[in-house]
């Protein structure tokens, strides 16, 4: 290597250096942080209200489907609560993994 790359690398090391030791540096990375803290809470909230409303959804659908729709057959409805039956579950899942995820 040349003398001009050796420059080259020692300063890219002791601009890191700087950037990752200086005040300014820290206090920009704490604020970063803050700021993913706070955007992390809003979008669990946000998933939240939507799980609600998504499971207040389906188990309407699920009193609508078995109470009052008439000239289903039995076998039309059984597929039907199985098919929301497994879309509540896998909300539930995504609405897990995405708990852990942001935790």
């Amino acid at each position: 290597m040349s003398t001009t790359k050796y420059v080259l690398v020692t300063a890219l090391g002791v601009a890191a250096v700087l950037l990752l030791t200086s005040d300014k540096a820290n206090q920009m990375r704490q604020d970063l942080e803050e700021t993913a803290r706070k955007n992390a809470k809003k979008l669990k909230n946000k998933l939240g209200k939507v799980n609600n409303r998504t499971s207040d959804t389906i188990a309407d659908l699920k009193h609508l489907l078995s109470n009052e729709i008439e000239g289903l057959s039995d076998d039309a409805r059984s597929r039907i609560e199985n098919i929301l039956e497994g879309t509540a579950a896998s909300a539930s899942k995504i609405k897990r993994n995405l708990k852990d995820q942001l935790s």
